[in-house]
């Protein structure tokens, strides 16, 4: 009997475009590209919408070109994206005994401690996003583990991220899908910084070093740490390829739409994010308006605007790293993703507030159409379709669950899968 093919949509409205992809997974958990719908985000704001109506029309639009590049009309489960400052990370403790002789700790002792950080009821007006994920074990002794199986100790101590979201505000981003899809519904909304780790690091066989995600969006920059069982960091900074557009506004008086223009074509201007001190030995011709008016402005100062902020949008990165006892578990692998990594010479610039070797991130295992390109940008989209899969997954696994009395205990036992498998 032929197998019906499952196809999956992930759907990102970001501050600079939306993205519709629609993909399935092939064996050996290769993910397939089937088509891509994108669309500006005219009326966003660091992943808000400022303009419902205008930021709808544009919504749909992205979905009627995935459809139309798929050749059939957009499928479920749809997979959507959420960014944002109104999200907030909320860390919880939980801690068990060891029973075993000899203190040997097991799976289900970790699943046990992991049950125990179950977040409160949030605060009204707030709500909580569906995924968790562990950050760290500690053990009776103060090591600090992030797969502790095996290791031996008279207690166990895990600590949680939970995600509380603005209600208002998220749902405000969630009807206008909702509303652009018709019948469709949404499966499920996912934290963006998830998606980008999804996308970009397969499931760790090693946490003897940490790797590291940054993706620098529009309005919203994401950062991720994963480990074998979790996430030591994860969070976003409200800052982007916006604030960007809006320093070269400022500082070389030009209207914002002609900044952005400019940010987006650096390559072709031959200016990088590495400032070359050569004054006005560069000129670079910039085409104001309509009216044919131009301005010859020295290629040093654009390269030094853009050096300016993202070396202050790397040192906070760092900072926030070091405050969080995570910068000392990073290893020797820093990536750059979203459309900021497209900047030239970036990867060399974030070298030095990192010092690390840092690369452009690329999606693991990922197939498509000759006309896609896994390019950074669409990292993002990508990883939401990898997990919301996982999320999917184990809610079908505890939808089966036929034992009335085993159902709690079940229950806990996939919700450690789905947090292991972060």
């Amino acid at each position: 009997m032929k197998t019906q093919r499952e196809i999956f949509t992930g759907v990102e409205i970001g501050t600079s475009s939306i993205k519709v992809m629609l993909a399935e997974f092939l064996p050996g958990d290769s993910l397939a590209v089937l088509a891509l719908g994108e669309a500006p985000s005219l009326k966003m704001c660091k992943g808000e919408a400022i303009d419902t109506r205008v930021v709808g029309g544009q919504v749909a639009q992205a979905l009627a070109t995935a459809e139309l590049a798929a050749g059939f009309p957009i499928p479920g489960p749809v997979f959507m994206a959420i960014s944002g400052a109104f999200i907030e990370t909320v860390n919880i403790t939980g801690s068990v005994q060891i029973n075993e002789p000899g203190g040997l700790i097991q799976e289900s002792d970790l699943e046990e401690a992991t049950r125990q950080t179950n977040l409160p009821e949030v605060t009204q007006g707030k709500f909580r996003l569906a995924q968790s994920v562990n950050r760290l074990f500690r053990l009776a002794d103060g090591r600090v583990l992030f797969n502790p199986i095996g290791q031996c100790s008279r207690s166990l101590e895990v600590e949680t991220q939970h995600f509380i979201a603005d209600w208002e505000r998220a749902n405000t981003t969630y009807c206008l899908l909702s509303e652009a899809l018709g019948k469709l519904a949404v499966e499920t909304v996912i934290y963006t910084p998830l998606a980008v780790s999804s996308a970009v690091f397969p499931p760790a066989v090693s946490d003897e070093a940490l790797n590291l995600v940054i993706d620098i969006g529009g309005g919203m920059t994401s950062v991720a740490m994963p480990t074998s069982v979790g996430h030591f960091h994860l969070g976003q900074v409200s800052i982007g390829c916006e604030h960007l557009a809006n320093d070269l506004s400022i500082a070389l008086d030009l209207p914002i739409q002609t900044a952005r223009s400019l940010l987006s074509q650096l390559d072709a201007l031959h200016c990088t994010a590495v400032a070359t001190k050569d004054n006005r030995a560069r000129m670079v011709t910039i085409h104001q308006d309509t009216m044919s008016k131009h301005r010859v402005i020295p290629a040093s100062s654009i390269e030094l605007v853009i050096e300016m902020r993202l070396r202050e949008l790397f040192e906070l990165i760092r900072r926030l790293l070091d405050e969080r006892g995570a910068y000392s578990w990073l290893g020797n692998r820093v990536f750059l993703s979203g459309g900021g990594a497209r900047i030239p010479r970036i990867t060399d610039l974030a070298a030095t507030v990192f010092n690390r070797p840092v690369a452009i991130a690329q999606p693991y295992r990922v197939t498509g159409r000759a006309d896609f390109q896994p390019l950074p940008q669409y990292n993002t989209v990508i990883g939401l379709i990898r997990a919301g899969y996982r999320d999917l997954q184990v809610a079908r696994q505890v939808s089966q669950q036929a034992s009335p009395v085993g159902t709690t205990v079940e229950w806990w036992k996939n919700a450690w899968k789905a947090i292991t498998d972060w």
